[in-house]
């Protein structure tokens, strides 16, 4: 074993396959990202800051803070990250309500501090991942029963919903009940338990849309593309538009006219796709896609070989949040589903959201990593972290 006390790699070990895809992929789209991030904010940059670099320059910041986290996290032993989760719930659930009072209005929502350099809700997604993978496996069968397992989760998960959709911020509320629903089912939920979350959601859903007039007219504007007379001349439609004109090859990142003419909202943020689609065309479009599919895949193959259900879970909650943010992104602005306004993981400009995956990105490759401290361990034996079901055998990892 070459863990010390403090829970670090006390000798550099060569990295597994596994590793190495997902640092590679990742850093290919971080620079990316900060490449379409350039493109899109450089004349905005230089009229409204006389700083073309303004954006990149912050979002390179985050990058790099993030890039720090990731490799601290990546070679700690994640199971040590079990004693923190419930101080880090704490602040996390403190930060939600305090960014309520105390938050800046922008966009028309309440929902970051410092000029919107900080936003909690973002740094809540591996929180809530961290905590639910702590506290499901230690459940047993009464995670099967509604008072003692159904009950105490929608507790825990409205604690960090509500106060994020009294933000407004609909999208990421809905974002994390997807991924601690699916960490739920996959510690061992009935199937009673799972059609009474489908029914809760499917209301709380309705009667959310019926508040919010702003999403109410998302839902109503989806509707009408769907029935073919909607798309042309609204938000959607630039996006279209924007794909449209980058043909096969793109124009380049220096020549996105269209994107840069004000049609196209956020185009460095919500709309980080449509830069993508007329600077890199069709073939570019692709290959983001190709990417972030292939980082997910490795996502599941980690949580599949997790050395505990732990781990499992950690793994599966990081996972399922980049692919569930990235589906929820490019479906929106494809029209395949509503628009949320949702960032495009890792691409997307945003401090907060960058520096957040970036640390979840830095506790799935310490589950990736230990899985070979587990092979030499346990030579043989089924390693395999089994989730569904994972409450009803052991409990925490180390138990």
């Amino acid at each position: 074993m070459a863990i010390t006390r403090s829970g670090l790699q006390a000798s550099p070990l060569p990295l597994t396959s596994l590793e190495l895809g997902l640092l590679l992929v990742l850093a290919v789209l971080v620079l990316f990202g900060l490449l379409l991030v350039y493109s899109a904010t450089y004349y905005l940059a230089r009229h409204a800051f006389e700083d073309p670099f303004y954006f990149v320059r912050r979002q390179a910041v985050a990058a790099l803070l993030g890039a720090i986290g990731l490799l601290v996290l990546w070679r700690m032993d994640y199971r040590r990250l079990q004693r923190l989760s419930i101080p880090l719930m704490a602040i996390g659930v403190l930060s939600l309500i305090a960014v309520l009072i105390f938050g800046e209005d922008r966009l028309g929502a309440r929902r970051a501090f410092s000029g919107g350099s900080f936003q909690p809700s973002e740094f809540i997604k591996p929180i809530l991942i961290l905590y639910l993978a702590t506290w499901l496996p230690t459940k047993g069968e009464r995670l099967r029963e509604f008072h003692r397992g159904f009950i105490p989760f929608l507790i825990v998960l409205g604690l960090v919903v509500i106060p994020i959709f009294l933000q407004p911020d609909l999208g990421t509320g809905l974002l994390i009940g997807l991924v601690a629903a699916w960490m739920f089912i996959a510690s061992g939920a009935t199937v009673l338990q799972i059609l009474a979350g489908l029914v809760l959601g499917a209301g709380a859903f309705a009667g959310l849309i019926a508040v919010h007039p702003h999403a109410m007219a998302r839902l109503s504007g989806y509707l009408q593309i769907l029935q073919g007379t909607g798309g042309a001349g609204s938000h959607l439609g630039a996006v279209w538009e924007a794909i449209r004109s980058g043909g096969l090859f793109g124009k380049g990142p220096g020549a996105i006219g269209y994107t840069l003419s004000g049609q196209v909202p956020l185009p460095h943020s919500d709309s980080a796709f449509a830069v993508v689609g007329e600077a890199f065309g069709f073939v570019g479009v692709m290959l983001l896609i190709l990417m972030l599919t292939t980082w997910v895949i490795l996502g599941f193959i980690t949580t599949s070989r997790a050395p505990d259900t732990f781990g499992g879970l950690l793994a599966l909650g990081v996972t399922l949040w980049i692919a569930w943010q990235g589906l929820i992104n490019l479906g929106g602005l494809t029209g395949v589903l509503p628009f949320t306004g949702l960032p495009l993981p890792f691409i997307s400009y945003g401090g907060s959201a960058l520096l957040s995956e970036l640390i979840g990105a830095g506790i799935l490759l310490s589950v990736a990593r230990r899985m070979r401290d587990a092979n030499l361990d346990r030579r043989g034996g089924d390693r395999r972290a089994h989730l569904p079901g994972a409450g009803r055998r052991r409990g925490a990892a180390g138990r």
